[in-house]
């Protein structure tokens, strides 16, 4: 190889082994950002229940996951499903009620239902006042294999404020609340949030810097076998 072409293989090399450690160090903040989230959402969940009120309604946005008391009455005139959701092996779906409470109309995510489940009639005309615990939740992206709700048939995927809002013609806070479980009641079985967030940053920071390490290992032989 001549000296010319020797010396544009090193500039390009150079530039890729810059931009592959760049990409490992970058790798290795988002393993610190996703380490400090996921603590922090454990730590949230690990704290007992607290009271509901104004301060925590205007500073909602800090308290995601957090285990909070509320009292209100379910609107059962106004439910939907989510599905497909399995637990126990079951296929089934969540039921999600809208909640009236003193702080406006908050969805929950009362959880699992089998598909043959059916909302006792009765229920829909009652209007007790009733106190639950639930985890607070923001709505979240989906992925592109997720359907899309279909408000026209019914249908629905996933939690979408705005959608369910529409859907039932009532203001929703910007959160809602995945109930914990009521041993009280077979159906439907609360408490299911799931905390199966991904952190494989290490894995491809390791992936970059060996990338970067091998390169130069080439261009350190190449340049002994070219410059003697």
């Amino acid at each position: 190889m001549n000296i010319n072409k020797l010396t544009k293989s090193l500039i390009f090399s150079s530039l890729a082994i810059i931009i592959l450690i760049s990409l490992g160090t970058w790798q290795l903040e988002r393993l610190r950002w996703k380490t400090e989230i996921i603590s922090s959402i454990n730590n949230h969940i690990s704290l007992p229940p607290i009271e509901i009120n104004t301060s925590i309604i205007n500073d909602i946005k800090n308290y995601n996951y957090r285990r909070i008391k509320l009292n209100g009455y379910y609107l059962y005139d106004k439910y939907i499903t989510i599905y497909s959701k399995v637990l126990n092996g079951k296929v089934g779906r969540h039921l999600i009620v809208p909640f009236k409470t003193q702080f406006g109309y908050i969805i929950i995510n009362r959880g699992f239902i089998p598909e043959d489940y059916k909302v006792d009639p009765s229920i829909v005309k009652q209007s007790k006042e009733v106190s639950i615990n639930g985890i607070i939740k923001f709505q979240q992206k989906i992925n592109y294999f997720t359907p899309k709700n279909n408000l026209i048939n019914n249908e629905w995927y996933y939690v979408n404020l705005d959608e369910i809002s529409t859907y039932f013609n009532i203001s929703l806070n910007d959160f809602y609340l995945m109930e914990e479980n009521n041993y009280k009641d077979k159906y439907p079985v609360g408490s299911q949030f799931y905390l199966n967030i991904p952190n494989d940053h290490l894995q491809y920071a390791i992936t970059w810097f060996s990338l970067a390490i091998a390169l130069s290992i080439f261009m350190h032989l190449l340049w002994r076998k070219n410059v003697r």
